[in-house]
């Protein structure tokens, strides 16, 4: 499958040894309750940085490590169109989880780059890379099918995917566009919330399918908690009839771990040699594509 690369032409890579220097225009929050999630929207408009629908931004967190080096470059898929945020075109967006962790002898974990990033302001300076990632672009062919999984803060690239679709695009999509999005709880389901519902405006658009799985507030059919492949199970019918045209894309996007579940469905509908035969398949002609964390 051949992945859209053109809008790429005349932009620079930036590397850790020659980062760009660029400032936060808006940070707001994503999430109401325990889990932090906040939308860094980064003002690129100086810089020489290209980017597309799929691929990932570093950030350089000041300071240093222990053992006196630099504090490692983190990678964040990219939540905004190539033309920027919808308010604030020639910039850059990023979805980030403030990591928070307890460990087992009861101390507290805070991850470095995201906590960083969490906490600056409008107007503050921050040093990125990139752009990094050219499996997870958009199919170059508009007739293809996209059924798109995510999990948590693995919905940015299929926000990104979204709003060039529908915001940007002079012309329609003509495949069908499928998204299958789950989180713990309601308010966690990021921009598809009370905090931020941009992702709902799209439902009532043609060919695109919205569903959602909240694991803590919903139960399965068999009186469990309710997860992305529960309802790609439940859809599988729809599912199946994208995938026989055989002009189709399959992102998955989230925690690692959570094909498996994905995987699971199709291999308890098609049998076990069937589904292998035709994952080896889908892998080789790029329609099966996985970015997990």
């Amino acid at each position: 499958m051949k992945l859209e690369k053109d809008a790429l032409s005349g932009g620079k890579v930036y590397k850790p040894s020659e980062p760009f220097r660029a400032k936060v225009l808006v940070n707001r929050p994503l999430t109401s309750g325990e889990e932090e999630v906040r939308h860094v929207v980064i003002d690129i408009r100086e810089s020489d940085l290209r980017y597309l629908e799929g691929q990932s931004l570093g950030v350089l967190a000041p300071g240093v490590q222990e053992n006196g080096k630099p504090h490692k470059l983190r990678l964040y898929s990219i939540a905004s169109p190539r033309g920027g945020d919808a308010d604030h075109p020639g910039t850059v967006s990023l979805c980030v989880k403030r990591l928070i962790e307890k460990k087992e002898d009861g101390s507290i974990y805070q991850g470095i780059a995201s906590n960083y990033i969490c906490d600056l302001k409008p107007g503050d300076d921050v040093l990125v890379t990139g752009p990094v990632g050219m499996h997870f672009l958009l199919p170059a062919d508009d007739r293809t099918n996209i059924i798109m999984v995510a999990t948590g803060t693995g919905i940015a690239p299929f926000k990104s995917f979204l709003d060039h679709i529908f915001r940007e695009r002079s012309t329609p999509w003509r495949g069908t566009l499928a998204l299958f999005f789950g989180a713990k709880f309601k308010n966690e389901l990021i921009y598809c919330n009370e905090m931020d519902a941009s992702l709902r405006q799209f439902e009532s658009r043609p060919h695109f399918q919205h569903v959602c799985a909240i694991s803590r507030e919903e139960m399965n059919a068999e009186g469990g908690r309710m997860y992305v492949q529960h309802r790609i199970d439940e859809n599988y019918d729809s599912i199946r009839s994208l995938l026989a045209e055989d002009n189709f894309a399959l992102y998955i996007c989230g925690l690692k771990g959570m094909e498996k579940g994905i995987e699971d469905v199709f291999r308890a509908r098609l049998g076990e040699e069937e589904w292998e035969h035709k994952k080896q398949l889908y892998r080789k002609d790029g329609r099966w594509i996985v970015e997990v964390y």
